[in-house]
């Protein structure tokens, strides 16, 4: 977190755009100066044109005012961040000042790459489930801005993705397959031509005892996959459903005990 007199700051990126200073949540009105803000957030502390912010909140409409209400937007975003000194000139731009974990956005990512690569499994989910919880909703969801914003949405989109998809691994080996089943549900419904996810899913019914449910899951997605793509299921989903159908015992839940 951006450190200045003893504060504590965090910018709020995975959910609505607001600032944390010393744990109090400092909410940031208007959509321009969120624009604003979360385009210095993304760049994690590098320098961000004039040209860019003013395209950031206006786009290619942008009248010869916008620099100088920009310059407002970020005067404002200094007093919000309780520090004159937090938002830099430094040609040809800006640059907001940020600690190690001065998003939220640093942070899970720091926990995504530290979580996938533990080696004790407890230590794994439980980090991986630290990752997760960063995101407080849809990522910069009361942003409007061009697209390179959007852009940046999807990309945080799909780390989240990208979290469960590891989360959900390290519970499955952790034989916590019964517990997963009806998050797996919901986010293959939400990811129908995900073969990970249906994988996932199809292995933890099958370890609950759901044999003929596990087996309806690769049929809807080889359904799917045939009518959207006009493709199979690939080799590795292939092998899983003969596995299933065999009752492979290479299948079957590892003897874990948590501590």
């Amino acid at each position: 977190m951006l450190r200045r007199i003893g504060a504590l700051v965090q910018v709020r990126l995975l959910g609505p755009v607001d600032v944390v200073v010393n744990g109090d949540v400092r909410p940031v009105p208007g959509l321009r100066r969120k624009a604003v803000l979360a385009t210095l957030a993304l760049h994690c502390g590098g320098i961000v044109s004039t040209d860019r912010l003013v395209y950031a909140v206006w786009g290619e409409d942008a009248s010869p005012k916008a620099v100088p209400t920009l310059q407002r937007h970020l005067s404002f975003l200094r007093d919000v961040l309780g520090d004159k000194a937090a938002i830099v000139a430094r040609s040809p731009g800006y640059v907001l000042d940020l600690d190690a974990d001065g998003t939220d956005v640093r942070v899970a990512e720091r926990l995504f790459q530290a979580g996938s690569q533990a080696d004790d499994l407890i230590c794994k989910v439980r980090t991986l489930r630290a990752a997760l919880a960063q995101w407080r909703g849809q990522p910069l969801a009361d942003v409007a801005g061009p697209g390179w914003l959007e852009q940046q949405a999807e990309r945080l989109d799909l780390l989240r993705l990208q979290v469960k998809r590891a989360l959900y691994q390290a519970r499955l080996t952790a034989g916590e397959h019964g517990q997963l089943i009806p998050d797996l549900e919901q986010m293959a419904a939400g990811q129908p031509l995900d073969e990970q996810i249906q994988a996932q899913l199809m292995l933890a019914l099958y370890r609950s005892g759901r044999q003929a449910d596990a087996l309806a899951v690769y049929r809807r997605l080889r359904r799917t996959l045939d009518e959207q793509l006009g493709i199979d299921p690939t080799r590795t989903l292939r092998d899983l459903e003969t596995a299933i159908l065999r009752q492979d015992p290479a299948l079957d839940a590892p003897a874990l005990a948590w501590a």
